[in-house]
Order: structure tokens, then C-alpha cells, then sequence
């Protein structure tokens, strides 16, 4: 004769506690607040790098649309409305004197137009650069 074998459940082992589970949600959720967080500065820093990448763009242009001139630039302060990629920015360019008479400064500051151009927020973008005369 065979001898039957019972399996008994523990009932004690058979599964998690109420406050286990509770920990594990509260630790989830924890991680989920963190993880939120981190996406929301992740967008905000994003928009910040795109708005310099195209702020860079259009005073690199400037930049080198003053540098190309044919004549010697004289010493100003100019400021424009652009409109690029469906949006406006200012744009100021100023050409200042250097401790050399035949040497020009040229700085140029791109920012997007909602902000004034007065206000103490610096520039998105500040490029500077040289021009010579002829010696």
C-alpha cells in the first residue's frame, strides 16, 4: 500500500502583510514623484538649449554679416526684430573702439523678443568679435 502524502499550507507564509504592500506603493510612489521631477527640468532645460542653438545661429550670422562689410565699421549701437523659425528676437549689435584705431569690437546679443531688451535678464546669446582696417 501506498502512503498519501498532504501538503499543508501555511497559512502564516502564504502571502504579503498589508503593511508590506503599503511600503512597497509608498516606495513607488516616492519613485515616481522623483522620476516626474527630473522629466519637467528635463523639458525646461531642453527649451533652453533650443533657444540658444537658434539664438547662436542668428547672431553668428550678425556677426558675420558686420564682418563682411566693405567699409570700415564706425562705432554704433543698432537694434532689430527679426523673425526666424516662427518667432521673434532681438537683436543688438554694437561696434565699440578698441585701444587699436584700426581695430573695431563687435559684440552682438540675440535674445527672444518677449523679454526687453532693458530688463536685467543677460542675453540668450552674447558673440563677440574683431575687425581690422587696412594698415
Amino acid at each position: 500500500m501506498k502512503a498519501k502524502t498532504k501538503l499543508k499550507a501555511n497559512s502564516k507564509n502564504s502571502g504579503f502583510t498589508l503593511i508590506e504592500i503599503m511600503v512597497a506603493v509608498a516606495v513607488l510612489a516616492l519613485s515616481g514623484v522623483a522620476l516626474l521631477g527630473n522629466i519637467g527640468q528635463a523639458t525646461r532645460d531642453l527649451a533652453t538649449i533650443s533657444d540658444k542653438a537658434e539664438a547662436l545661429y542668428i547672431a553668428e550670422y550678425a556677426l558675420n554679416t558686420a564682418l563682411l562689410q566693405k567699409d570700415f565699421p564706425d562705432t554704433t549701437n543698432e537694434e532689430e526684430t527679426i523673425t526666424h523659425a516662427g518667432r521673434e528676437w532681438r537683436v543688438e549689435l554694437i561696434v565699440s573702439e578698441t585701444p587699436n584705431e584700426k581695430m573695431r569690437r563687435i559684440d552682438v546679443m540675440v535674445r527672444p523678443n518677449e523679454r526687453r531688451l532693458g530688463s536685467n535678464q543677460s542675453a540668450t546669446i552674447l558673440l563677440s568679435g574683431f575687425r581690422g582696417g587696412v594698415f
